[in-house]
């Protein structure tokens, strides 16, 4: 979810092109206030978007939002709000299609000039940017975020570990500073010092977690309490579970931006936070609300297509869906149980569950990158999987199967917890909120056995998948990504490896493709699926205007209003 010229040093744009497999339409190429149920007029000035400022943009969104701290949030949800609230030193294009993975300048006047090696990036931060409480951003407070991302254990401090001092700042980060960056506020300058080459850090100087924020922010979740923003929007106010409310930042000035930061079309975002996918649906279609962030009901999206099929658009990022296996936690400390669930599901089951808008899996990769290579190591046996369940002497374990209560996930998990009892293991389901599932089967004290888990991509690299989520030199205590604490030294060794490699050759790929298959075999997750998308639109809204990005999908400040 997560980029540019400088892309080309990673991942050539033509290869990315036939590499992936989006939807592109339109012309472009993861709340406080009660929704209001009357329709808001459009009409309004041009914007740098090239659409027409309207008054109100309604969403029925999902309950999803971990945070709406860019420090915090690793949903694709949180980000999608946050893609124009918080801006990064660089960030990406703001279009649809393979060209939206392209990086360019954001907060900074450049792309980053990388020296010694692939070791040292320069940035320059661009003159006259304001927070939206008229504060100026400072070169500093990129050092400011970096290490705000310590404090408050962010999930994205991982990405950071390999700057020069972030290793020693994070075992004490409430004192000091992190010595690999260097910054001054006098001339904007800003460098940083990297331990070893890595070919992906560009992109995660364009994630969330890299944005700048004031140096008097809390070192605690600001969700509620707001950070003043960098970008054309900022958060009004966050009730969780209940409504955002997203409006223009004051501050911000687009003839800044050489056009790669547009300054958006509604002037206001009333995001309502909506548990039911068939209400939000229908909220949609009465006018209640322009959009629907849910995934329309399986026994209604026939029906939607027919009726309705200039509203809705079908998409599909790059995503994996999988069930985690704790090798920590019995009974998927052993190899043999992680290998009975893998033979035990049907993943064309599965695939039928989300309404067939998916296609089955067994890798991590998804088929969208060029060092994906299907597997087909785990065919549905169910009596292969109940001998191997007799042969481990974990028959009769009992399990809990985690997952949260939003969508059709439950279900994959009810499912799934058949399929355990049918196998001779004795499961049972445990379901919670989901804005708090993350960080509970991510932390530690859980002892969360197994459970549903998906990945959309940060950025367009296998190491966003294979090292944030299956190396375990980053497991944490809390805010863990890697929920099957996976540990495997020589996978670790090899990631190490190929995060020195600046370019995603063939043969580099097909590294990370030989990888994708020894973890599989090793078998932490059972991945079932690769997943497709809809986004549902009122009869008001002008899709002509429609921009899916390759990394955060709809692009919610671009959408116009007929």
């Amino acid at each position: 979810m997560t980029r540019r010229n400088r892309w080309k040093m990673f991942f050539p744009i033509a290869a990315f092109a036939v590499a992936l497999t989006l939807v592109a339409a339109g012309c472009g190429g993861g709340g406080s206030k009660s929704s209001s149920t009357t329709s808001s007029s459009g009409g309004g000035s041009t914007t740098a978007s090239g659409g027409k400022t309207f008054p109100n943009f309604r969403l029925a969104y999902d309950t999803g939002i971990d945070y709406l701290d860019p420090a915090l949030s690793y949903t694709q949800e949180g980000w999608e709000i946050m893609w124009n609230v918080y801006l990064p030193l660089i960030g990406y294009k703001h279009v649809a299609g393979p060209d939206g993975a392209t990086i360019v300048p954001y907060l900074a006047q450049d792309l980053p000039k990388v020296t010694d090696g692939g070791k040292t990036y320069t940035l320059t931060l661009r003159k006259g940017v304001k927070y939206s409480d008229g504060t100026p951003v400072k070169a500093s407070d990129f050092a400011v975020a970096i290490e705000r991302d310590f404090k408050v254990d962010s999930p994205g401090v991982g990405f950071f570990g390999n700057i020069v001092g972030a290793d020693t700042f994070s075992k004490n980060p409430k004192s000091g500073h992190i010595s690999g960056i260097t910054t001054n506020d006098k001339t904007g300058e800003i460098t940083i010092k990297l331990n070893a080459p890595q070919g992906d850090f560009t992109n995660i100087l364009a994630t969330m977690f890299a944005a700048p924020v004031p140096a008097d922010s809390p070192a605690k979740d600001a969700s509620t309490n707001p950070l003043p923003s960098t970008g054309p929007y900022m958060i009004q106010s966050y009730k969780p579970n209940k409504q955002a409310i997203v409006v223009r930042n004051p501050n911000f000035d687009a003839a800044l931006y050489n056009g790669n930061v547009p300054s958006g079309n509604p002037d206001k975002m009333t995001i309502d936070i909506v548990g039911d996918d068939t209400v939000a649906l229908q909220r949609v279609i009465s006018g209640q609300d322009d959009y629907d962030y849910h995934q329309i009901p399986t026994d209604r999206l026939a029906t939607t297509q027919q009726k309705y099929p200039d509203q809705i658009k079908v998409y599909t990022p790059a995503n994996t869906y999988y069930f985690f296996m704790n090798n920590r936690v019995a009974p998927f400390d052993n190899l043999k149980v992680r290998q009975a669930v893998n033979y035990a599901i049907n993943r064309d089951a599965l695939v039928r569950i989300y309404g067939g808008l998916a296609q089955p899996t067994e890798n991590v990769l998804p088929p969208t990158y060029p060092s994906y290579k299907k597997h087909d190591l785990y065919p549905y046996n169910l009596a292969k999987a109940k001998k191997l369940i007799a042969e481990s002497g974990q028959k009769g374990a009992s399990v809990t199967v985690w997952n949260h209560d939003r969508g059709n996930d439950p279900k994959a998990t009810a499912y799934l917890t058949d399929v355990l009892n049918s196998i001779g293991l004795k499961a049972k389901e445990k379901i919670i909120n989901s804005g708090v599932y993350w960080s509970t089967v991510g932390n530690q004290a859980t002892k969360a056995q197994i459970g549903f888990a998906d990945w959309f991509q940060d950025y367009p690299h296998p190491l966003d998948w294979i090292d944030v989520m299956l190396n375990g030199d980053r497991i944490t205590q809390t805010h863990n990504n890697n929920y099957a604490n996976y540990d495997n030294a020589t996978v670790n060794a090899k990631i190490a490896d190929l995060k020195q490699e600046p370019t995603l050759t063939d043969s580099v790929n097909s590294q990370w493709a030989t990888l994708d298959d020894t973890i599989i075999k090793d078998a932490p997750w059972a991945a079932f699926l690769n997943r497709q998308f809809t986004d549902f639109f009122n009869e008001d809204m002008d899709l002509s205007c429609y921009v899916n990005h390759v990394l955060y999908v709809f692009d919610f400040a671009l959408i116009c209003k007929k």
